[in-house]
């Protein structure tokens, strides 16, 4: 069975590397994918340089390793050590040339410095700087302290030095606000399609509300924002104040430039 299954990953990661359209559409048809994995599919292209602030394990780290090519590049943020480890065989596993990918073993914030990582329950995909009462958090659940390191995309895109940055995925369980501060030259810089989870159960333990995501974007010269469907498409946000209904969504923020057409294409 373990042999089967690294075939099937090995035709996914070749698929999605070499007929990027026609693995979006095979994971439509399937119709129980992950809207994320349809969205990314539909968005990162060929030579792109990705910023995946919140890594985890790296699912969507391969796959966007795999639709940026050996001339693309992806910089992964994830501040667990054991998690890393996951996400480095993650890699070797899923993705057809992983020497595009870097992994940063870091949190991303509104300064550099150190900071408490809890996990709860072992639960590595909703690890949060803060400590939360819903989800894996509920119930007493048993959590895990660790320091990790903190640090500004500003600081490490001037240490970097890219010249593009294209995609931007965050998932950091309601840092997400913290994090943009922290890239608050580089937003204005590259203007990269942001593609970012709000959740006011999370957002409210660092005391901001996931609308006051889209007033930071905006500052930054961000202009059109899209929800993301159970489907993989995008939908105009309509109601921007309805993101602290405490619900959990995934939205798609554009500024114009190179995406603007791919960005047009997604919506339904």
């Amino acid at each position: 069975m373990k042999a089967l299954h690294d075939v099937r990953l090995r035709g996914e990661a070749a698929l999605a590397g070499t007929m990027p359209a026609a693995y979006r559409a095979l994971l439509r048809i399937r119709g129980r994918s992950n809207p994320m994995k349809v969205l990314l599919a539909g968005l990162v292209c060929r030579g792109d340089v990705v910023f995946d602030v919140g890594a985890n394990q790296g699912i969507f780290t391969a796959l966007m390793s795999n639709l940026a090519g050996r001339d693309g590049r992806v910089h992964a943020f994830e501040p667990s050590a054991d998690t890393c480890r996951m996400l480095h065989a993650t890699l070797a596993a899923r993705a057809r040339s992983p020497a595009n990918v870097v992994v940063n073993a870091t949190a991303a914030g509104a300064e550099d410095g150190m900071a408490t990582l809890h996990t709860p329950q072992r639960d590595h995909g909703q690890a949060s700087l803060k400590t939360h009462d819903t989800g894996s958090w509920s119930a007493g659940a048993a959590v895990r302290s660790s320091e990790i390191a903190v640090t500004r995309l500003d600081t490490y895109v001037a240490a970097q030095r890219p010249a593009r940055i294209d995609v931007v995925k965050m998932d950091v369980e309601g840092a997400e606000l913290p994090a943009l501060r922290g890239f608050a030259a580089g937003l204005r810089a590259f203007h990269p399609v942001v593609v970012c989870e709000l959740c006011g159960a999370w957002t409210h333990a660092f005391e901001y509300e996931p609308s006051d995501v889209i007033d930071e974007l905006r500052r930054a010269g961000y202009t059109t924002f899209h929800l993301v469907t159970g489907r993989g498409d995008l939908s105009p946000l309509a109601d921007v104040r309805a993101l602290n209904d405490g619900e959990s969504r995934d939205i798609v923020a554009t500024a114009g430039g190179a995406h603007a057409s791919w960005i047009r294409r997604l919506v339904r």
